[in-house]
């Protein structure tokens, strides 16, 4: 007999995700929660400023081309990194902008 896996709690928030999923993209509802929770760490990275339908595209996606979430939260990270260092415009690129207009 396999181990019992960990039961991981949705957000009313998430189950919108796993509903959007099954009613716009016709996955089970079983598969849907799954996708969901393989997902989880992506969904709540990110927060949930979007709409669910959203996400749940975003998900749908990523499940296609086969983006796993380490991959996703990767890139993320890479994103947030880059804005981290990114030190705006420079007085010379500023001025040259204000000039054009």
């Amino acid at each position: 007999m396999g181990t019992p896996q960990t039961q991981v709690r949705l957000s009313l928030y998430e189950r919108g995700i796993a509903e959007a999923l099954t009613g716009q993209y016709g996955y089970t509802p079983s598969a849907a929660r799954e996708l969901v929770v393989d997902y989880i760490t992506v969904i709540r990275r990110l927060g949930g400023y979007e709409q669910s339908g959203h996400y749940a595209e975003l998900i749908d996606r990523a499940h296609h081309l086969g983006q796993s979430p380490s991959q996703w939260l990767q890139r993320i990270i890479e994103i947030e990194q880059g804005e981290a260092r990114d030190r705006g415009i420079g007085e010379e690129q500023r001025h040259y902008l204000q000039s054009k207009y």
